[in-house]
């Protein structure tokens, strides 16, 4: 679960926290006991990554449909049975339209955070170079564009990076991006 329980997903009784919490910036308890069937439950982050796609000095972002003019990574949740790097790839193709072998994905960072209140997230984020994808860039059902742009082109637009991001990467630096993905890459 990524939000905490009130009842039990076995028996439908309630829940009650156990402990006390276990993260010092988290506020609630992360486990939880079922009375009725004497079980536990827990309050865990959902899994979640980006991909950094690198053309040269440019960063591929996506407007974010749910919040225009507010500029992320390629990025979004793993679904059941799909590895991290598999979840990424699925993400890249589903936002911009361009494909990639999940293992040429080269690991960069990972973070923890609260994009939205009560609602915790791990992301596990990956580079690749334009050059290692296929297909035709194009803003997927997730995004209502998909741009490659350096870091001086964005920063001299009006656009801005999204909160979540800022908060995920504790900065809106385009060029900080594109610094960890290629220190990443050429590692």
């Amino acid at each position: 679960m990524n939000r905490p329980p009130s009842y039990c997903p076995y028996c439908a009784s309630p829940v009650t926290p156990v402990g006390t919490p276990v993260v010092e910036s988290v506020d609630e308890t992360t486990a939880y006991r079922c009375e009725e069937c004497d079980d536990f439950v827990f309050y865990n982050p959902t899994p979640g990554g980006s991909a950094i796609v690198l053309d040269g000095d440019s960063v591929l972002l996506v407007e974010d449909f749910r919040t225009p003019g507010e500029w992320k990574l390629p990025s979004g949740r793993m679904e059941l049975g799909e590895s991290p790097r598999e979840g990424v790839a699925r993400e890249l193709e589903e936002e911009t339209g361009l494909a990639v072998d999940p293992h040429a994905l080269v690991y960069v960072c990972d973070e923890s955070g609260e994009p939205a209140p009560g609602q915790y997230m791990v992301g596990i984020d990956y580079a690749i170079r334009r050059a290692d994808t296929t297909g035709t860039l194009a803003a997927g059902s997730d995004a209502t564009d998909a741009q490659f742009f350096t870091p001086d082109e964005f920063e001299a637009s009006e656009h801005v990076i999204k909160d979540t991001h800022v908060d995920r990467f504790g900065t809106d630096s385009v060029s900080w991006l594109v610094d960890e993905a290629k220190n990443a890459l050429d590692g």
